[in-house]
């Protein structure tokens, strides 16, 4: 099938009427398009050796006619503002009285510069450097000398319309190309205003590195902040002047991973910020091509604050832990403890011999130090029970003022900061004390030789960008308690060890290791927390944070009910059933009841205790019971059961540290709230309580 016929516009500017007659002979005869193609193929086909291609594209032509240069030249500047140019103009160049031939090809070109133009001439007065000459060189005329022939004018037609045709398109595919290469152009400067914008506007330090000169080539902003480093001294900046700990053995074995195209990921250095400080840095870096160099995108991430955190957090987990196993230890301690003081104190209050007394004194003196010794390791496990209040805290430190300086001794000089007003704090005033005075003796015992301690208490604000850079900190309102001495500091090495349980840098038999310990968990059990700054010479400052109360108009309750304030009832209860899961324990407990002839039936933990009542054998009036028991019945929960058969049956809770006394909930249960006996308890304390008890039930 052929191809659509292509028609092209011819114009013939000729003075001589018969000529125009001649072109639309030749160039728009009756015969149809593909007869005068046809006939063109075979003269081009004679002339030029070849044959013409499978069926050619016909050729049509639509002719005008002009008979003076003006006239043509009013024809091409209508077809050029129609968009419908002309391919060919046929122009005489003879055309008196107005413009002769290359005069009016000067004005054409003007106009239409692609316009393929013959110069139809019979005479040979202008040669081809004269007419060169007057309009210049130009690879779009062509000369055809008069008279002319037939199938010349016809070829002439369709190779200079399919040239034309072909400079057209070409100039419409140059076109499309430098559109696309300018849309292409902005595209790329667009997106290297945006990698640059990103790249200066990036919170990490970034750069680009020449990998085998080992130079940079940019930084970003922060870059330049960070370091302390400039875009002028790129030529002399290298990584071993980021990172002076990198030699050059380190720097080609990263060089040849980014050269063999391996990513180089949160690689660790040590650097210096432009204030000199050592900083704790992580590198990235991925290989890029630019141009014919071998360059890199690096990263670095300044980890230093992200460190100290994660070494607070593992610190306090470490704690957490140990206080955990120091809890569990205690707990054990109490037991034995309330054995050998129940004991003991039995033994003393028979009245034996003055010997025996006089050994058995000490025992007792002991224990009761052992009983203070435990005490702090609960404490420091965070299984000791605060009685919180609503506080005053600036009352609670005037109230310790004399007591605190009788204690330091007057070699040292200690200032008080402390506002007339502060917000009320939920807090136990007994430990809230022994905070100041642990701190206050470790600051004298920095200070043999005198010095000075520094107590500020002020009022302060923790919003959450501040407590984002501190592992245990949240946001709120705190009173903020400071000490300070001008003693004489804490190496850093040991700084992170301070708080653990037993860590003492005194000289043996000089400490228990066990005052910061017990200070740290005071302050968390406060919802606080502590924050120690020191160097070796310029003494040390320990400052904890206290939650201030929300709703300080609401009384605190205490998280232990205390003994009902009455005499004690001579009376004994006439039959106790005693439950320890403990057996020295219940031993103990049971030989005590015995010697006074208290009835007495025991039971190693809560089901053997719900078993022994619902046999209905005996009639229980008091249970005396531990809290932490196995097989699944605590304390708790058996008296709760008991009390809803009995609602006067009398309850002694025993425990040593059992979290469950913190929610006074936990003790609500019918009848009168249980009475609480501490382990370990002395003789007159269990005596006291069986009393107290009796009065509730028997009243």
């Amino acid at each position: 099938m052929s191809a659509p016929a292509s028609t092209y516009r011819i114009l013939v500017i000729d003075d001589t009427p018969s000529i125009h007659e001649d072109f639309k002979k030749i160039l728009t005869p009756d015969a149809g398009p593909q007869d005068r193609s046809a006939l063109v193929d075979s003269l081009a086909s004679t002339i030029f050796g070849h044959a013409s291609p499978a069926e050619p594209a016909p050729i049509r032509f639509s002719l005008d006619s002009a008979m003076q240069g003006e006239e043509g030249l009013a024809h091409v500047i209508n077809a050029v503002a129609q968009e419908r140019p002309y391919a060919v103009a046929f122009v005489d160049m003879r055309m008196p009285p107005g413009w002769d031939g290359l005069e009016t090809i000067s004005h054409l070109w003007v106009t239409d510069p692609r316009l393929q133009i013959v110069i139809c001439t019979a005479y040979s007065d202008h040669s081809w450097s004269a007419i060169s000459e007057r309009i210049g060189p130009s690879d779009n005329l062509l000369i055809l000398k008069k008279p002319f022939d037939h199938i010349e004018v016809l070829q002439l037609a369709h190779s200079l319309s399919r040239k034309w045709q072909l400079a057209r398109d070409n100039t419409e595919h140059l076109r499309r190309l430098d559109n696309l290469v300018s849309e292409r152009t902005c595209q790329r400067d667009e997106s290297e205003r945006r990698f640059t914008e990103a790249f200066n506007a990036s919170p990490l330090a970034q750069a680009i590195l020449d990998v085998e000169r080992a130079r940079f080539l940019d930084v970003n902003a922060t870059f330049e902040r960070q370091f302390g480093v400039s875009r002028c001294s790129l030529e002399t900046l290298s990584p071993q002047v980021i990172c002076p700990e990198l030699d050059q053995a380190g720097w080609t074995a990263l060089a040849d991973r980014l050269r063999s195209g391996q990513p180089v990921d949160e690689h660790p250095f040590t650097s210096k910020d432009a204030q000199g400080k050592a900083r704790h840095m992580r590198c990235s870096a991925r290989v890029v091509a630019i141009g014919e160099r071998l360059c890199a995108i690096v990263v670095i991430r300044d980890v230093t604050e992200q460190l100290a955190i994660e070494q607070q957090l593992r610190q306090s987990q470490k704690l957490e832990a140990l206080g955990q196993l120091t809890a569990g230890i205690a707990h054990d301690f109490n037991n034995l403890l309330t054995v050998i003081h129940s004991y003991t104190s039995e033994v003393l209050a028979d009245g034996s011999d003055p010997q025996t007394q006089k050994m058995l004194e000490p025992v007792l003196s002991a224990a009761t130090r052992a009983t203070s010794l435990v005490r702090q390791l609960l404490i420091f496990g965070r299984k000791e029970i605060v009685r919180p209040q609503a506080l005053e805290l600036c009352a609670v430190f005037n109230g310790m003022r004399s007591l605190l300086r009788r204690l330091i001794g007057s070699h040292i000089d200690i200032e008080w900061d402390i506002p007339d007003y502060l917000p009320l704090v939920a807090g136990d005033p007994t430990s809230i004390e022994q905070i100041i005075f642990n701190l206050a003796v470790n600051a004298r015992d920095a200070m043999p030789n005198g010095g000075r301690i520094l107590i500020e208490v002020a009022l302060c604000e923790i919003d959450a960008q501040t407590a984002a850079g501190r592992s245990e900190a949240k946001p709120g309102r705190y009173v903020r308690v400071q000490v300070s001495d001008t003693g004489t500091g804490i190496p850093p090495e040991i700084l992170p060890r301070i708080f653990e349980p037993f860590f003492t840098t005194k000289e043996p038999g000089k400490g228990t290791g066990l005052g910061l310990a017990t200070v740290y968990s005071v302050v968390k059990q406060h919802g606080g927390w502590i924050e120690v700054r020191s160097l070796p010479g310029t003494g040390s400052t320990f400052a904890f944070y206290h939650p201030v109360l929300v709703a300080a108009d609401d009384p605190l309750r205490s998280t232990t009910p205390g003994p009902v304030a009455c005499a004690p009832n001579p009376l004994a209860p006439r039959h106790v059933l005693l439950v320890e899961d403990e057996p020295s324990i219940r031993k103990m407990l049971g030989t005590l009841l015995e010697r006074r002839h208290i009835k007495y039936t025991a039971a190693p933990d809560g089901l053997a205790a719900l078993s022994l009542w619902g046999n209905g054998d005996a009639s229980f009036d008091l249970l005396i019971t531990d809290i932490v028991m196995p097989n699944g019945v605590d304390g708790l929960r058996l008296a709760r059961i008991l009390r809803e058969y009995n609602s006067r049956l009398g309850v002694i809770i025993m425990t040593g540290n059992s979290d469950a006394l913190a929610d006074p909930q936990n003790l609500e249960m019918p009848g009168e709230p249980p009475n609480v006996l501490f382990k370990p308890f002395s003789l007159n304390q269990l005596m006291a309580a069986i009393a107290e008890t009796r009065i509730h039930t028997a009243g």
